[in-house]
């Protein structure tokens, strides 16, 4: 029987110095497929998918990574079978799904010979892959993204992917969608928790990208707010530039909470309606509610296990535009840096209101700020508890596991 045009493509012959073979394809009904070693990359990290069609064959190019994963149009997979049993029951191309594997025959060309397994065989039918894979994080959550802090807008739904071994964060238009829609590197992110007040709903968490000195912030809603506990805690672990690096000093647990007590704005200021936005190195992160001039603000905020990188907050003063379509502006803001401020004091203040560009302050905001540093990032303090409680060790010892044991859950 003479064999189609179509199934010659699966001849191939690498340089001399490296094993050759052919393979010899019989291929009779639409969706028949071929899994082999790409040859126009040749090399052992691209795969080429050849799917028989109705008038052509139609090439897919399948790229493994060093983590093990199989990436195909931008959707990862554990394994080649994982790649095949999704397209046996979903749509490849042209309303056309994988069919039967084409059956394989081997000729060994050289001193070396390629040993192929039974194409009948379900697992070895296509290529031998690993057995264990890196997990991943999966599921839906709503997403506001934007160049500024707060982003405006409406909450969209995608599914997004956490893949481990890469610290990578992909999000899809759907489930079954084969291309990814967006990536984020989790290792040049910062991850923060939300407080409700921000947009009104429990559950949310912001993720902030830093590159190339220019700031995106991403603010995710889960369902539940344990949901959003969960995705926090899988982020802010490969958010690190090492996850997997052992650690051998004691590492900071931070803590920042702030009341936000009164406000004074000049006369002729000519505001009605203002709130102010607290932020984290840049990052809105609360809000206060809308209140009208003359007003006292009585909203205080707790921020737990800040981040090594965090180093400063902010609080600014916003009016309320009366218009929808008119965005809120800025009165003026205060920034102070955490360094500044004495640890495990009240920092009860009033703070000038300061705007870019301009050295007259708009009006003035009373704060109150607690910073504590309940362990700091190395042994000093514990080694002089030890000294203190020489006769208590076992009772230190007990107290430090439970800090202990609290830092491993948030990270």
């Amino acid at each position: 029987m003479r064999i189609p045009t179509w199934a010659k493509c699966g001849s191939m012959t690498p340089s001399p110095e490296k094993r050759s073979w052919t393979y010899s394809l019989t291929v009779r009904h639409i969706g028949s497929f071929l899994v082999r070693l790409s040859s126009v990359e040749k090399s052992e990290r691209h795969y080429s998918l050849s799917v028989k069609t109705r008038d052509k064959v139609q090439r897919f190019r399948i790229t493994r990574y060093d983590t093990g994963y199989y990436i195909f149009g931008g959707r990862p997979f554990s394994s080649m079978d994982d790649v095949v049993d999704r397209y046996r029951s979903e749509v490849i191309i042209d309303g056309i799904t994988l069919g039967a594997p084409i059956i394989q025959t081997v000729r060994p060309v050289g001193r070396q010979a390629m040993t192929v397994t039974s194409p009948r065989d379900r697992t070895n039918s296509i290529i031998l892959t690993q057995a264990h894979r890196q997990g991943e994080k999966t599921g839906l959550l709503l997403l506001r993204k934007g160049k500024k802090s707060p982003v405006y807008g409406k909450w969209k739904e995608f599914y997004f992917v956490i893949k481990y071994g890469e610290q990578k964060l992909l999000y899809y238009e759907r489930e079954d969608s084969h291309k990814a829609k967006g990536l984020l590197d989790l290792r040049q992110c910062q991850t923060f928790a939300v407080d409700p007040t921000l947009y009104g709903r429990n559950g949310v968490f912001m993720v902030m990208l830093k590159y190339l000195n220019e700031l995106s912030f991403y603010y995710f809603a889960a369902q539940t707010e344990e949901l959003a506990q969960v995705w926090l805690r899988v982020m802010k672990r490969h958010t690190l530039k090492t996850p997997d690096t052992t650690k051998t000093e004691v590492q900071q647990i931070r803590s920042l909470s702030l009341s936000i007590r009164d406000n004074k704005l000049a006369k002729s200021s000519g505001h009605s309606n203002v709130y102010c936005l607290v932020f984290l190195d840049g990052a809105a992160l609360a809000k206060t509610i809308l209140m009208q001039v003359p007003c006292i603000f009585d909203e205080s905020y707790l921020f737990q296990d800040l981040l090594l990188s965090t180093t400063s907050f902010s609080v600014e003063l916003l009016s309320a535009s009366k218009r929808a379509y008119i965005k809120d502006s800025s009165i003026g803001r205060v920034t102070i840096q955490l360094s500044d401020m004495p640890n495990g004091q009240d920092d009860d203040k009033w703070h000038h209101l300061m705007t870019k560009g301009s050295r007259t302050a708009q009006g003035s905001l009373k704060l109150v700020a607690n910073f504590k540093l309940l362990l700091s990032d190395n042994l000093t303090v514990i080694e002089a508890l030890a000294t203190v409680c020489k006769d208590h060790h076992a009772e230190l010892a007990c107290a430090l596991i439970q800090i202990f044991c609290h830092y491993k859950t948030l990270v």
